[in-house]
C-alpha cells in the first residue's frame, strides 16, 4: 500500500545531469531549471540536494531543425525563475508571455523549444505534482514497490496525432501505452508544439497548447524529468530502479554511459533530472 507523505516533513533528494553528447551542430541545446534556478550546461551533474516542497524541476530541448534553438530553450527555462520571482503560476502560457515580453535579435525569431516541468506543492495535507508539458521531453515516475518505470507524458508529435485518430476511429478509451512508441527520432517523431522565440512587436510565435497533469506522490516514489536525448536512446525499460539505497548521483552517471554505448551513441544532447521521496 502507497504511503502519503507528510508535507510537514518531507523530504526528497534530487540531482541533475546535463551533456552535450556527440551532437553534430556540436551546440548545447538543452537546459534546465533545478529547484531555484536555470542552467544550460555543456557537462556537469549537480549534487544531491535534500528538497522539501514547493520546488519546480523542468527541462527544455532547443528543436534542432529551428535556428538559435538553444536560445530559446534558456529563455524557457529563464522565465520560471522569472514567473517565480514573480509569485505568478507556472503555466505554458505564463512562460510564453514572459519570452513574448523580452527582447530578442530578430535573427532568432523562430527559435523553438520544447518543456517538460514537475511542480511540486503541498496539498491538503499531502504531497502534489503538476506536470506541464509541451513537445517530446518526458516526465516518468517509478511507483514505491512496482518494477518498471511509467511515462507520464504523451509527446505532441506526428506519430501519436495519427495514433489518436485510429483510436477515434475504433471508439475506444486511449491508454498511455499506447504512445511514444520507441524508437530514435525520424520524420513521424515531428513534435506539434512547441515554445518559439517571439517579440509582441517582431515575430510573434502562438503560445503552445500544453498537456497538464496532477498526481498524487507518495513515499518511496521516485520521477524523472528528461529530454529526448534520454528517452529516445536508452528507452525507460532498461533504466535501473531506484530504492532507498540508490545513489542519485551514481544513477544518473550510469545512465549517461547507457547513452553514449547506445545504437545512438549520444547523437543528441541529454538531460535528466531525478527526485527520490524518502
Amino acid at each position: 500500500m502507497n504511503t502519503s507523505l507528510d508535507c510537514t516533513n518531507i523530504v526528497g533528494q534530487a540531482c541533475a545531469i546535463t551533456f552535450q553528447g556527440n551532437a553534430s551542430n556540436n551546440r548545447q541545446q538543452d537546459a534546465f531549471f533545478f529547484i531555484d534556478d536555470y542552467y544550460q550546461e555543456r557537462l556537469g551533474v549537480t549534487a544531491v540536494k535534500s528538497i522539501s516542497p514547493p520546488f519546480c524541476l523542468a527541462v527544455s530541448d532547443g528543436v534542432a531543425s529551428s535556428n538559435y534553438s538553444q536560445h530559446c530553450s534558456k529563455a524557457v527555462v529563464k522565465s520560471i525563475r522569472s514567473l517565480i520571482d514573480r509569485q505568478q503560476p507556472l503555466s505554458a502560457i505564463n512562460i510564453h508571455n514572459v519570452i513574448s515580453e523580452t527582447k530578442h535579435s530578430a535573427k532568432r525569431y523562430g527559435a523553438a523549444a520544447t518543456l517538460a516541468m514537475l511542480e511540486v506543492k503541498s496539498e491538503q495535507g499531502g504531497i502534489q505534482g503538476k506536470i506541464t508539458h509541451v513537445g517530446d521531453s518526458r516526465v516518468y515516475r517509478l511507483t514505491s514497490g512496482f518494477s518498471q518505470w511509467e511515462c507520464l507524458t504523451r509527446d505532441q508529435n506526428l506519430l501519436n496525432d495519427l495514433i489518436d485518430e485510429q483510436i477515434q476511429a475504433e471508439g475506444r478509451q486511449a491508454q498511455m501505452s499506447d504512445y511514444n512508441q520507441a524508437g530514435m527520432a525520424g520524420m513521424l517523431y515531428g513534435i506539434t508544439e512547441c515554445f518559439s522565440l517571439s517579440t509582441k512587436d517582431g515575430f510573434n510565435a502562438e503560445a503552445p497548447q500544453s498537456e497538464v497533469t496532477t498526481i498524487e506522490i507518495n513515499t518511496g516514489d521516485s520521477l524523472v524529468v528528461c529530454t529526448d536525448g534520454i528517452h529516445d536512446l536508452v528507452p525507460s525499460d532498461e533504466w535501473k530502479l531506484i530504492d532507498k539505497h540508490t545513489d542519485l548521483q551514481k544513477w544518473l552517471l550510469a545512465l549517461k554511459t547507457q547513452v553514449y554505448q547506445s545504437e545512438g551513441k549520444a547523437y543528441d544532447n541529454g538531460t535528466a533530472i531525478v527526485v527520490r521521496f524518502d
